[in-house]
């Protein structure tokens, strides 16, 4: 266990709080100390198959929460978020099995619209929260998605509500 944490810190890099453009990403951020990014390699580890990797990772200084960022192949103009809202809940019920809870939103922040879906899912010990925060980039989707128990995201919420407010698309 010991050498696991030894290895996953020796994978990250510390964040900086200056605003941070992402790499191959048309997004800035600003990060703070409470939060640290995970290196290509270990992404490249953890999700093997590059059509399923984020593009970029944070993680909480606990380890319990990550913020992904990606930004799909998958057509989105800005006009279609509204719809969006409306029209995901559908799909991500049919993909996810065992919701508890799902809400959908509009949002404005970052310079424009973002639909956000947060759901719940039965966990082992406490119930899995996923958000995820989609909006048009280049006409394209990008999508950030927070993940963690509910009681982990309860606890580190105010640093992922920071970065979140912090994103704006370039």
């Amino acid at each position: 266990m010991k050498q696991a944490l030894l290895s996953l810190t020796l994978m990250m890099g510390l964040a900086f709080a200056a605003p941070v453009t992402l790499p191959n990403l048309p997004v800035t951020v600003e990060p703070n100390a409470k939060l640290a990014e995970l290196n290509q390699s270990f992404l490249q580890s953890a999700f093997p198959n590059p059509a399923t990797r984020p593009a970029y990772v944070f993680i909480t200084e606990d380890r319990k929460v990550t913020v992904a960022f990606e930004w799909r192949e998958s057509r989105l103009a800005a006009t279609e978020i509204e719809g969006l809202v409306a029209q995901f809940p559908a799909v991500i019920r049919s993909q996810v099995t065992g919701i508890k809870s799902l809400k959908a939103n509009l949002m404005q922040f970052g310079g424009g619209s973002w639909a956000q879906f947060v759901f719940t899912t039965p966990g082992k010990g406490d119930d899995q929260r996923r958000e995820l925060l989609v909006t048009s980039a280049g006409n394209r989707m990008l999508v950030v998605t927070i993940s963690g128990n509910v009681k982990d995201y309860s606890r580190n919420e105010a640093v992922v509500r920071n970065l979140a407010n912090s994103i704006r698309v370039n």
